[in-house]
């Protein structure tokens, strides 16, 4: 909570020379009844790390000298992401929320509209190192650099129970996805964020754990019947993510 606190503090500081701020809604722990369900243990491994970073860095290859993950100097904990696909992501920790991302490389502008802090259009200007990324609002100005191998998923633990029916890329009608490894790593994305876990699946309950400013648990109840997936109040099913 308290490092919460200081990161909304610098955050407000930093970024609200450009606009006025918003409020990040507070997070929630969801606990559900358990039903009963097979567990298998699983050793920790290498596997669903390198698959996700490989996975959320197509995101960020392309032409545009623009793409890629960015922080702001002197705010070491936040970094915004800037996607191929049309969306901007500001990042702290193991989250990050989305927002639509309009990029005009003939006029070097770009808009965006994250609740808090960059809010609106800017013109930006890249250096010829790439490194240094300058957006520019009524003659303010904040000064970002790139950020290598960057990564939102967290090392996997030493040991996990898990389910081996949950393994693998689960997708809803709403677009929604999961994705469960067998070493205990969990990455979700609702559309509005993605955020990637550390997991233990039991007796029909999956208790997570990610980071945003501290460490945050959250219990889905979950059933997995003819092939379908029921969790968090939705129905999936599994795909194979090509990228």
């Amino acid at each position: 909570m308290k490092r919460f606190l200081s990161i909304a503090a610098a955050v407000v500081m930093i970024l609200c020379a450009f606009s006025g701020c918003g409020e990040k809604p507070a997070k929630t722990v969801e606990t559900t009844a358990p039903t009963t369900k097979k567990t298998v243990s699983a050793k920790a491994e290498k596997g669903s790390k390198a698959l996700l970073d490989s996975y959320l860095h197509s995101f960020v290859e392309g032409d545009s000298p623009i793409y890629g993950t960015w922080q702001i100097e002197g705010v070491d904990y936040l970094s915004f992401i800037f996607r191929n696909d049309g969306l901007a992501e500001m990042v702290m920790d193991s989250e990050g929320d989305f927002t639509a991302l309009k990029l005009n490389e003939k006029k070097k502008t770009i808009e965006l509209y994250f609740a808090l802090g960059l809010n609106g259009s800017y013109s930006y200007n890249v250096s010829e190192d790439g490194k240094t990324l300058t957006l520019s609002q009524s003659k303010k100005e904040i000064t970002l650099k790139k950020q290598k191998d960057y990564s939102i998923v967290p090392k996997a633990p030493k040991k996990a129970k898990v389910d081996s029916d949950l393994i693998g890329w689960w997708k809803s009608e709403e677009k929604q996805f999961y994705y469960f490894g067998s070493d205990g790593i969990m990455y979700s994305n609702n559309i509005s964020m993605e955020t990637a876990y550390t997991y233990s699946a039991e007796s029909g309950v999956i208790n997570a754990v990610y980071n945003y400013g501290g460490e945050v648990k959250k219990d889905f109840d979950y059933n997995i019947k003819a092939g379908k997936l029921i969790m968090d109040d939705q129905s999936f099913r599994k795909f194979e993510n090509k990228w």
